[in-house]
This record gives C-alpha cells, sequence and structure tokens, in this order.
C-alpha cells in the first residue's frame, strides 16, 4: 500500500512540475528500449502513453483514469518543443478542468503512475489500451467516421488507391501530385507504430527513384486536399481511393500449438465451447477474466494473410461491438500479459486458442 501511495506521489509531482521542466529541455523527448525501439517521453525523461479509445486531439480519460494515467500538462501551447528524430507537431488539447494536455500528432499524451524511473515502461499492453508512442512512419489511429485507419508520421490520414497493384504503383504525373506517395528516405528508416501486423515494405518508384511505403503489398499516399490531422477527404474519391484500416485479425505461430489468431494488438484469442454463433454467453466474473475482443463503433473488419474464416460482430450488452471468427465470439485471456503466451488453452475444458 505505501508503495502505491509513493507512486501515485509521484505521478501527481510529475504532472505539476512538467510546466517548468519543459523550460529547461524538450517537452517530448526520446526514450530507447531494446524491445520497443523508439518512444516518446515527458521533459523530465518519463515514458508517455496513448490511449486508444481517444479521438483526435480529445482526452476521454478522466477521474480515477487520469489519477492512474496523469496527462502531460502545460501552462500554455506556446513554446512546445520536441527533441531531434521526431517528426510531426506538437499541439494540446483543453481538458475539462481548463488545463492544457499535450498532444502529439492529435493524440493525447499520458504518463502511467507506476513507472517509477526514467526508462520504465511498465504502461505498455495495460488493459490492451494503453501503449507507448513511437515516431513511426505510419501508425494506427482512431479517426472521425472511418475508425481506426493508417496515418503518416505527421498525423495525416493516408490512402490506397484500386488501380494499383501489389508492390506496384500506377499513380504518377497529375495522379501523384494530387496524391502524394507516402516516402522513405532507407527501407531502414520504415518503423510501424504499435498494434499493426501486417507486411511493412518499401518500392522503388519510376519517377524518381525514391521509395514508397506499402502496406500488405499496396502503396500508400496522402490526399492534396487533406489540410488538418484527422481529415479524411480523399475517402472515396472517384469511388476508386480509400483510407487503410489495420489488419483486424492476424496468424501467429506457437510452438506446442501451431497456427493461431491474434488481435491486432498481438494478443492470442481464444473461444469458449458454451458460446454458439453470435451468441456470447460470458457475462460478469467470466468477461472479467476472460475479456471480449472488442472493436470502434466505425472500425472495419480486416483479416490478415492466411486467416481464411469469416469476420464478424456482435453487439454486446454494453453497446461494445465484440469481434467473431466464423460466428464464434472471440476473447482474451486476462493472465495473457505479453505477446506470444498462451496461459488461457484448454482452462477448464472449454477454452481453446482460435485456429485460422
Amino acid at each position: 500500500m505505501f508503495r502505491r501511495i509513493a507512486l501515485f506521489l509521484l505521478a501527481v509531482l510529475l504532472i505539476s512540475s512538467v510546466a517548468v521542466m519543459a523550460q529547461d529541455g524538450p517537452t517530448v523527448g526520446l526514450g530507447e528500449s531494446d524491445t520497443l525501439g523508439s518512444y516518446l517521453v515527458g521533459p523530465e525523461g518519463m515514458t508517455l502513453y496513448s490511449f486508444t479509445p481517444d479521438p483526435v486531439n480529445t482526452s476521454v480519460c478522466y477521474d480515477r483514469c487520469a489519477e492512474a494515467w496523469p496527462p502531460l500538462i502545460v501552462e500554455s501551447a506556446d513554446g512546445l518543443t520536441a527533441a531531434e528524430g521526431i517528426p510531426g507537431t506538437l499541439g494540446t488539447t483543453e481538458r475539462d478542468d481548463g488545463t492544457l494536455q499535450v498532444t502529439y500528432n492529435g493524440i493525447p499524451l499520458y504518463y502511467w503512475f507506476q513507472d517509477s524511473e526514467v526508462g520504465d515502461t511498465t504502461g505498455n499492453r495495460v488493459g490492451r489500451n494503453w501503449w507507448i508512442v513511437p515516431p513511426a512512419t505510419v501508425y494506427g489511429q482512431v479517426l472521425p467516421t472511418v475508425g481506426t485507419a493508417l496515418v503518416g508520421p505527421t498525423g495525416m490520414t493516408v490512402y490506397e488507391f484500386d488501380n494499383d497493384t501489389a508492390d506496384v504503383s500506377n499513380c504518377y504525373d497529375q495522379c501523384a501530385t494530387n496524391w502524394p506517395p507516402v516516402l522513405v528516405d532507407s527501407a531502414d528508416d520504415l518503423v510501424s507504430g504499435v498494434n499493426l501486423p501486417g507486411t511493412w515494405n518499401a518500392i522503388t518508384r519510376t519517377d524518381t527513384e525514391q521509395l514508397q511505403v506499402t502496406y500488405n503489398g499496396m502503396p500508400l499516399y496522402y490526399w492534396k486536399d487533406d489540410k488538418a490531422v484527422g481529415d479524411t477527404l480523399g475517402d472515396g474519391v472517384g469511388e476508386k481511393w480509400h483510407v487503410v484500416a489495420p489488419e483486424t485479425v492476424a496468424v501467429s505461430s506457437n510452438e506446442t500449438l501451431g497456427d493461431l489468431l491474434v488481435s491486432n494488438n498481438g494478443g492470442t484469442l481464444y473461444t469458449f465451447s458454451d458460446d454458439t454463433a453470435g451468441v456470447s454467453n460470458c457475462k460478469d466474473q467470466c468477461l472479467e477474466n476472460w475479456p471480449a475482443f472488442t472493436i470502434g463503433a466505425d472500425d472495419k473488419l480486416v483479416a490478415g494473410a492466411n486467416v481464411s474464416g469469416e469476420l464478424g460482430a456482435i453487439v454486446l450488452d454494453n453497446g461494445e461491438q465484440m469481434v467473431t471468427y466464423n460466428g464464434m465470439p472471440l476473447y482474451y485471456f486476462k493472465d495473457d500479459l505479453e505477446v506470444g503466451e498462451t496461459n488461457g488453452e484448454g482452462l477448464g475444458g472449454k477454452w481453446t486458442v482460435a485456429k485460422p
């Protein structure tokens, strides 16, 4: 108990001192982990996190949530600075109490009260909703009306073109003026954000010899009329241009269990033998132990490579959309804390990893 109180007081100290400390260094800097790579940190070096349910430029984390996840607060939007190597834009969003929370490409930034020293990243994956924030080439963001979609390093929406084929761009000349390709200087510079299964690559364009980023083989572009983070004005243009939804379900491999289904955050997925097609019979305490795999109201269902069955969704009592595979509801297991864990396999003789 004493340690929890001490950590909470540390969080309070962090949130109250950010504005002063920011004057002596960048508001947002870079941390580094052997396992997680580069990620954003606050002016004192403590890890920063994003919250999946947050819309663009809006925080929905208040009360007890904000006690555990103190927002990065500044006194003024003037003078926000980012360390070298961080693309994109810093901004602020006004919270309900009038304070200004720092945003990165429209993503509100938070600390985690159980991180006690520089380099701690214990908040990553908590509740499968909290994540470190890497300075990525492409990452996923919840956008108005279209749900989770891919955006570039400055937060601008990216698109794919129906006339393209795998690893081939057919958008040149005036087309490329209207739809600038997403480029990298080197394939080594291509960094995908967290929660983005699928295949990332870069192809050489024939007009400029520059490297264009591809997702599952499809070249990625911006739209000239998108002016602000969150804009999706290119979606549906000419009935050939579309925002790009990341894979919802992918296939992973386990040495003992073979191929199995995982969610877009890498968590192992399970089915429950007491369920029937289109019906979840896991309620109350069961759902606490076996959280439903849910998606946002506007999110698209996208099957990854080798996912041969049909994805669907059912509406739970709380209004959330639960993903199904061939009609069977999909769940996580609460004790799977890291990517690759399958601790729920066979429990009670009723829970099995979902197979592709």
